[in-house]
C-alpha cells in the first residue's frame, strides 16, 4: 500500500487512533502509552503505510514543543503543593541527583559498550533521566499506594521533566558546539533554571492577574486565554535562555493553582483533555516514524542498559535521596524499582535527533532508537510490575480509614463529624453553604459533581478507603458507587437508598459489593430539612452484657421511628451502619433523631420481633 501523502490525513488518523488507544486503555487497565507506541508502529513506514511521517516532519518539532509546554504546565496545575512541602527534601534530591546519576552512569555504560562518542553517550544518559507522568499517574492510581510514595512519585514524575529536560539541553549544546567548555555545565543550568523559575512565577502572576479581572466574563474564553498566555511565556522564556521555557510553564502552572481561582477546576479540566489529545498524538507521530530494523539490530544494548537502569542507577538514585528521611525500608524499595519514562523523554528525543541530524552528528538515529527501547521497556515492565510489587512489600494505601461523603448536605456534614474522631473525613457536594461550613470546621471539602469524574480526581478519589454516596436520588448514589469501584478502586462503598430500591437494584448492589447505609431506607429531603431547622439531637445506646441486639444484624433490627443511625463505635473505633452490621458487647450506637418522636421510646434500636426478622423503620 502506497502511503497518504496528505499531513491532514496523517494528523486526522493519528488523533483517531490516540483517542480509540486511551478508550481501549481504559478498560484493558494499561497505560495508554503502550497502546500509542503499538499503534503508532504499526501505522507508520515500518508497518502498514498508513502515517506517512515524512510529509509532516517541518511541522514536528512545534509540534513537539506546543505538546511540551501543554503537558508541563498541566502538571504544575496538577501538582500538590502541600504534599510536596511534606516530602519535599525527599523529592528535592530525586529530581537534582536523579538526572546527575543517571547522566553520568547511563551515558558512562553506553559509552563502553558502543563506539558513541563520550559526549552523545552523556546525551542518552541525560535523555533516560526524564521521567513520565503520563506514566505514572495511571500506575499510582491503579495500585493506590500510600500517601508518602504517591505524592514522592507524581511530585518528581512533574519536576524532574523539567530539570532533565534543561540538562539535555546544555549536553546538546555540547554535542553540537566544538566551542562549548564542560565547565560551563553549571553555570549554564544556573542560568536556565533562574530564567525559568523567575519567568514562570511573573508569567503564572499575570496569568492569575488576567482571569482574576472582572472583564474576561466570558467562561468560554478564559481556558483558552490561559493556552495563548502557556504558549507565549514558553516561547518569550526560550529566547531569553532556550529550553528554560520548560521550567517556566511548570512554575507558572503551580502559581495559578495556589491563586485559589473559582474556576480553576474548569481550567485543570480543560488542560487535561488538551494535555491527554496532543500527548497521544504526539506518541503516535513518534511511535510511526521510529526505525525499527535499527530498534532491533540495538535491542540487545537497550535491554542491558535498562536492566542496569532499574537495577542498580535507580535504586543508587534512591538510596541517596532517602538517607535521613521518615521512609521505611519497602517504601525506599518501591521507589528504587519504579521509574517510567514517558512522552516528554521521546518528545525531546526526537526534537534532538532532529537537530542532531541537521548538524550532521553522528549516532543521533542509534541514539533515539535506544531511548525509545528504555522507553517501551520501563512502560511494559513497570506497568505490569506496579500492583505486585506494592502487594508484596506491603505499601499499598494505607487511608482505609479515610471516608468520602459525597452529597449528604446537612446530614452528610453531621455524619462527617461523627466519623472526625478518629477518621479523616473529606466532603464532596453540590451544596456550597454546606461545603463552606464544613470548610470552616478544617474539613477538605470540594464543591461539584461527584458523577463527572473530574471532580472525583480533584478530592483525590483514589487515596479513599470508604466513599458515602447519600444524595437524594437512589440512581444517582449507584452511579457514584460505580465510578468509585470501576474507575478510583475505592475497597469500600456505602450507598444511601430510598424505599423498596434496594430489592430494584439488587443485581447491582451485588456486583458492586456495595452496602446500603443506615440499614433503612433513607428519606433525604426528610432528614436535611430537619437537620437545617436544628431539629435533631444526638443521643447514644450501648449494647450492654445480656441485650438481646448481641448478635443481631442491623438489617434485621427494628429502628424506630424518628431514629437515624450514624456511627456505631466498635471497639474503639467508629464505623458505618449498614445492613451487615453484626451488633457486639460494648457497641455504642450513636444516632440523630426526633426528640418528640422518642416519646415513650426506651430504646433507639430494637431486636427483631417475632413476626418479622427484617427493617421496617421509616423516617
Amino acid at each position: 500500500m502506497q502511503p497518504l501523502i496528505d499531513p491532514t490525513e496523517t494528523f486526522v488518523i493519528a488523533v483517531l487512533l490516540a483517542v480509540s488507544a486511551q478508550v481501549l486503555a481504559g478498560h484493558l487497565r494499561l497505560p495508554a502509552i503502550v497502546l500509542w507506541l503499538i499503534g503508532g508502529m504499526l501505522l507508520g513506514p515500518y508497518g502498514l503505510h498508513f502515517l506517512n511521517i515524512a510529509a509532516i516532519q517541518p511541522a514536528m518539532l512545534t509540534l513537539i514543543e506546543l505538546g511540551l509546554a501543554v503537558v508541563l504546565f498541566e502538571g504544575g496545575l496538577n501538582l500538590n503543593l502541600r504534599a510536596l512541602r511534606q516530602q519535599g527534601w525527599v523529592v528535592g534530591r530525586l529530581v537534582l541527583l536523579g538526572p546527575v546519576f543517571t547522566m553520568l552512569l547511563g551515558g558512562g555504560l553506553l559509552h563502553a559498550i558502543s563506539n558513541l562518542n563520550w559526549d552523545v553517550s552523556l546525551l542518552f544518559g541525560a535523555l533516560v533521566a526524564v521521567g513520565g507522568p503520563t506514566v505514572i499517574m495511571p500506575i499510582v492510581r491503579q495500585t493506590r499506594l500510600d500517601r508518602n510514595l504517591r505524592h514522592i512519585l507524581t511530585g518528581e514524575a512533574m519536576l524532574i521533566d523539567a530539570v532533565g529536560a534543561m540538562l539535555s539541553i546544555v549536553m546538546l549544546q555540547i554535542v553540537i558546539s566544538a566551542d562549548f567548555k564542560t565547565a560551563s555545565i553549571l553555570p549554564e543550568l544556573f542560568i536556565k533554571f533562574l530564567v525559568g523559575i523567575s519567568c514562570g512565577w511573573l508569567g503564572g502572576r499575570l496569568m492569575a492577574l488576567v482571569l482574576e479581572k472582572s472583564w474576561l466574563r466570558d467562561t468560554d474564553l478564559r481556558p483558552t486565554t490561559t493556552l495563548a498566555l502557556v504558549w507565549a511565556l514558553y516561547h518569550l522564556s526560550n529566547h531569553i535562555s532556550d529550553q528554560a521555557g520548560l521550567m517556566a510553564v511548570l512554575i507558572a502552572g503551580a502559581v495559578l493553582q495556589s491563586k485559589n481561582l473559582p474556576d480553576i477546576q474548569r481550567l485543570r479540566h480543560f488542560k487535561g483533555n488538551l494535555s491527554t489529545l496532543l500527548v497521544g498524538m504526539l506518541f503516535v507521530l513518534l511511535a510511526a516514524g521510529l526505525n525499527l530494523s535499527l530498534m532491533l539490530q540495538h535491542l540487545g544494548q537497550g535491554i542491558l542498559l535498562f536492566l542496569v537502569l532499574l537495577l542498580f542507577i535507580r535504586p543508587l538514585i534512591v538510596a541517596a535521596s532517602a538517607l535521613g528521611s521518615d521512609l521505611h525500608v519497602n517504601q525506599m524499595k518501591y521507589l528504587a524499582l519504579m521509574a517510567p519514562r514517558g512522552v516528554v523523554a521521546a518528545a525531546i528525543t526526537a526534537l534532538f535527533s532532529i537537530i542532531l541530524n541537521q548538524q550532521g552528528i553522528a549516532g543521533s538515529e542509534v541514539l533515539e532508537a535506544l531511548v525509545y527501547i528504555i522507553i517501551i521497556l520501563s512502560v511494559l515492565v513497570y506497568g505490569l510490575l506496579a500492583s505486585p510489587l506494592s502487594r508484596f512489600l506491603h505499601v499499598e494505601g494505607a487511608d482505609e480509614r479515610s471516608v468520602l461523603i459525597i452529597g449528604g448536605g446537612q446530614v452528610g456534614a453531621e455524619l462527617g463529624r461523627a466519623l472526625s474522631d478518629d477518621r479523616e473525613v473529606r466532603f464532596l457536594d453540590l451544596n456550597t453553604e454546606v461545603i463552606k461550613n464544613v470548610q470552616r470546621s478544617g474539613f477538605e471539602a470540594v464543591r461539584g459533581n461527584a458523577l463527572d469524574p473530574m471532580y472525583m480526581e480533584i478530592v483525590h478519589a483514589e487515596e479513599i478507603g470508604t466513599v458515602v454516596a447519600m444524595t437524594g436520588s437512589s440512581d444517582h448514589n449507584l452511579l457514584i458507587a460505580q465510578l468509585a469501584r470501576d474507575d478510583f478502586h475505592v475497597p469500600e462503598v456505602y450507598v444511601a437508598l430510598q424505599q423498596g430500591d434496594e430489592v430494584k437494584q439488587a443485581g447491582l448492589i451485588h456486583r458492586l459489593s456495595a452496602r446500603r447505609m443506615f440499614a433503612k431506607p433513607y428519606t433525604f429531603t426528610y432528614w436535611n430539612d430537619q437537620a437545617y431547622r436544628r431539629r435533631l439531637v444526638f443521643e447514644t445506646q450501648c449494647i450492654e452484657t445480656g441485650s438481646p441486639l448481641i448478635g443481631v444484624r442491623l438489617g434485621d433490627a427494628r429502628i424506630a421511628h424518628g431514629v437515624q443511625p450514624m456511627v456505631i463505635i466498635c471497639a474503639g473505633k467508629t464505623q458505618l451502619p449498614h445492613d451487615d452490621f453484626v451488633f457486639s458487647e460494648g457497641d455504642e450506637i450513636k444516632a440523630l433523631l426526633r426528640p418528640d418522636r422518642m416519646q415513650g421510646v426506651k430504646q433507639m434500636i430494637l431486636p427483631p420481633s417475632s413476626a418479622s426478622r427484617t427493617a421496617t423503620g421509616h423516617a
